[in-house]
């Protein structure tokens, strides 16, 4: 494992990034209840097991020692893109 702090930086970023993923779902979920009506919820079911997954895979990555790979950024596009379909949705049924 690399010397100095920057692993440990490295992975409060990712469980960051996750957990404003699930803020950020949480919301748009909310924003969105009016609009699309329980079919909002599909972004939370969607993004809560993700983000879930980028944080512990961030710790055991840290743990281990393991280089960055690219399952957590992929992740994390598939729930960020999910969010952005949810309230594409709300806004072209709100026309």
């Amino acid at each position: 494992m690399a010397d100095g702090a920057a692993p440990e930086r490295t992975t409060l970023a990712w469980q960051r990034t996750a957990l404003t993923v699930l803020a950020g779902a949480l919301l748009v979920s909310r924003l969105t209840l009016d609009a699309l009506g329980p079919a909002a919820f599909v972004v939370v079911v969607v993004a809560i097991p993700l983000a879930l997954w980028v944080l512990v895979e961030s710790r055991l990555r840290h743990r281990r020692g393991h280089p960055q790979g690219g399952r957590s950024a992929a992740v994390l596009t598939v729930a960020v893109v999910a969010l952005a379909l949810t309230e594409l949705g709300a806004l072209l049924r709100s026309w």
